[in-house]
């Protein structure tokens, strides 16, 4: 944290974060258990079976990210979209989709917590007048990480956040980055961008012009994060990444 703290300096007029293992900070629970949990909260109040509702939402999910792989790469699925075909699929309509992306957002946040010592740092940056921003590869919606943080964290410093889902754009291929960089007016040394992954957060943001601090999470809780990972996938979709 010392080097984050050292890294923001005055001359940056914007700070970037990741928001997932950055800012907020996550158990060891696993995503397809995640999708169970809400599927399962969710079922009475749609009168369907839960194994079938926590069947789609896995299958759905591997399908809409294995067509972004293959028809726009630099993209992200969208858990707006994968909730309106599960709601489709059982018959059900847009009160339905919404009602499932509310519960999944709840059960996320469950599952949560913030990252205090980095959030407080933001918050020092704010109060010198620096512009806080959060760039997230993520499914969810920009409404959602903004339900997120409120259930999560309360009060925060964040101004403005761009989700690839609604971009259309990840950090992963860089292409984010750019966009942000035009959104915001910027030109790339007036922004520092921390984060996690070391490729998407670090690599990617520096190829854009922009300065990069790695922040990473314990070796032990990134080994149990891949282990569950690895676990929970079934074995074409192991294979395919």
């Amino acid at each position: 944290m010392r080097v984050v703290e050292e890294s923001i300096l005055p001359r940056h007029t914007t700070i970037s974060t990741d928001v997932f293992d950055t800012m907020l900070l996550r158990d060891h629970s696993v995503e397809r258990d995640r999708f169970t949990m809400a599927c399962r909260r969710v079922a009475p109040v749609l009168g369907v079976d839960p194994r079938t509702l926590a069947y789609l939402r896995r299958t759905i999910h591997a399908l809409a990210y294995r067509a972004v792989a293959m028809e726009r790469p630099t993209g992200d699925a969208s858990l707006t979209s994968i909730d309106h075909t599960i709601a489709t699929a059982v018959g059900l309509g847009p009160n339905a989709a919404e009602a499932l992306r509310r519960a999944e957002v709840e059960v996320d946040a469950e599952h949560l917590h913030p990252n205090r010592p980095f959030l407080a740092l933001l918050e020092r940056a704010a109060a010198r007048g620096t512009r806080i921003i959060a760039v997230s590869d993520t499914y969810y919606a920009e409404d959602d990480l903004h339900r997120l943080f409120d259930l999560v964290i309360g009060q925060h410093p964040i101004e403005t956040v761009y989700a690839s889902a609604d971009v259309g754009l990840t950090k992963h291929s860089g292409a984010l980055f750019a966009e942000v960089t035009r959104c915001e007016g910027l030109s790339g040394g007036d922004v520092l961008h921390v984060g996690d992954d070391p490729s998407a957060d670090v690599q990617r943001a520096r190829e854009a012009g922009w300065d990069a601090v790695h922040l990473p999470r314990g070796l032990h809780h990134r080994v149990v994060k891949l282990a569950g990972k690895a676990s929970s996938l079934p074995h074409s979709i192991r294979e395919s990444r």
